[in-house]
């Protein structure tokens, strides 16, 4: 203790010594920024992690299994799940990325964990993530194996860049920043060894500075000092020429959680324009107008949860699932608590036979339909709450009630709705929108077929290829589409 007072909090060693045991520091904020040194302190007779590992308990307190996943952990597990984001590195000790994908996604397959040299020889998920300063969540379950690669004193930090030990995660790193372009959340690079690989992949391969496509960008307000060293080594004498250019567009402006909540938007954006565009069945002219459509719900989403990631992630855990689950059915999607839409980038979605067979295309044009129908003002749409996305409430403008529209792929998914509390009992008019071509074994009409516009109980049951067939432009698409529901 008296080194560490001595060393960094000089003016409270004569408080500690005339009262060790009840002896409180009035201020600590000095030691944020020295945590490594702090932590590095020896204690006689003990291990040299002895102060980190037992004193601090690290393991303990970011390896604790009680520790709940924010909403940022949240939204880039939607990243995983989504199969956008498929490396990560990573210089956090705990595991909440790892347990909000467990969550969300019912499985623990998903995602590898790296850290000793032997874990990626038994990796078996769609994603990874490289822990370069180790896992507690690993060390306190499996000590023997993971407590050594727990890396926070000054000590260790120099062993990661020099120490054979490590070559293999200093190689991982070098790799990932020669080949790929980062994208930076809330680290400040501010440690030797992080600089240190930085400079080791410049040197190999400077990248070009491209001002519309950046190698490194920053989820910060504005480049701090330490990440100006790391775009320096990065770009080499291009720094240099470029240096205001590359300072202003290498950061974001935002930090994390704007950031990844603004990226999942987009990435779900463009899934449903990708799929659109592998329906074969429309004019290339409607296709547009419905991806137009596809922007427009996308940007009533951005105008409801925009600015708050926590509410977000909510709504994409429940009501957006909840669409989706509906459309593809519970036998599809499993207990998965997010439904991802498409495993996959959008350029595998717009060349995957998977889409079509799955009916995504069918359900990109039910999206845009709806979208186009309400920037045109022939109807306004909402939900009757934020947890049943399935259950989307069209109405026409200036109308004071309206019709409950929930679209579904084929004959199953539409027999599971029909057996749904609120379709059997429930008090709103209600329209189901089956997409794929098929029959359906009604509870009320056995012998009945989709689509016909039949009325009993304020139901309706409405076939896509009934209003889609030969339809000649939007307005043909929209009129039909409000005979068949009743609107």
């Amino acid at each position: 203790m008296l080194e560490i007072l001595d060393a960094h909090l000089a003016e409270e060693r004569q408080r500690y010594l005339a009262d060790p045991i009840g002896w409180e520091p009035a201020a600590l904020e000095v030691l944020r920024e020295r945590y490594s040194q702090v932590l590095g302190v020896g204690v006689a007779g003990k291990p040299n992690d002895y102060l980190l590992i037992e004193g601090a308990g690290l393991p303990i307190l970011y390896g604790d299994p009680d520790l709940e996943p924010g909403p940022t952990h949240k939204i880039l597990a939607m990243l995983i799940s989504e199969g956008v984001v498929t490396t990560l590195a990573s210089g956090n000790w705990d595991g909440l990325v790892e347990k909000a994908l467990a969550d969300i996604s019912a499985t623990s397959s998903l995602l590898d964990v790296y850290v000793d040299v032997n874990d990626p020889r038994d990796a078996q998920g769609h994603a990874e993530i490289a822990k370069f300063h180790g896992c507690a969540v690993l060390a306190l379950n499996d000590s023997v194996r993971y407590r050594d690669k727990i890396i926070a004193t000054t000590a260790q930090i120099s062993r990661l860049h020099g120490d054979p030990a490590y070559e293999h995660m200093r190689d991982h790193l070098r790799d990932l920043t020669t080949r790929t372009r980062s994208l930076v959340l809330g680290l400040s690079v501010q440690d030797s060894d992080l600089l240190t690989i930085f400079q080791a992949s410049a040197s190999r391969s400077p990248w070009p500075w491209d001002d519309t496509h950046p190698a490194y960008l920053f989820a910060e307000p504005a480049v701090l000092p330490s990440q100006r060293d790391v775009l320096e080594v990065a770009y080499g004498d291009d720094y240099g020429r470029e240096r205001p250019s590359i300072l202003q567009k290498s950061a974001l402006g935002a930090y994390a959680g704007p950031v990844t909540a603004a990226l999942l938007i987009e990435v779900l954006a463009s899934k449903l324009a990708a799929a659109l565009q592998q329906h074969q069945n429309l004019p290339m002219n409607m296709l547009q107008s419905l991806e137009r459509g596809i922007r427009r719900l996308i940007s009533r989403i951005v105008i409801a949860f925009g600015r708050d990631e926590a509410a977000l992630a909510d709504f994409l855990l429940d009501g957006y699932s909840d669409f989706l689950r509906t459309y593809l059915g519970s036998a599809t999607v499993g207990a998965t608590q997010y439904v991802p839409f498409a495993r996959g980038t959008r350029s595998q979605i717009r060349t995957g036979f998977a889409v079509v067979a799955m009916g995504l295309d069918l359900l990109a044009v039910a999206v845009g339909m709806i979208g186009f129908g309400e920037e045109k003002n022939r109807w306004r749409v909402s939900l009757h709450s934020e947890e049943k996305g399935s259950r989307i409430l069209v109405s026409r403008r200036r109308a004071s009630t309206g019709t409950t529209l929930v679209v579904v792929h084929g004959a199953s998914e539409a027999i599971d709705v029909m057996a749904s509390d609120d379709w059997i009992s429930g008090h709103d008019d209600m329209v189901l929108l089956q997409m794929k071509l098929g029959s359906l074994a009604s509870t009320r009409s056995p012998t009945g077929r989709i689509g016909r516009g039949r009325k009993v109980r304020k139901r309706r049951e409405v076939a896509w290829s009934e209003i889609s067939d030969s339809v000649i432009d939007m307005e043909d698409l929209m009129v039909r589409f409000e005979t068949g529901a009743g609107l």
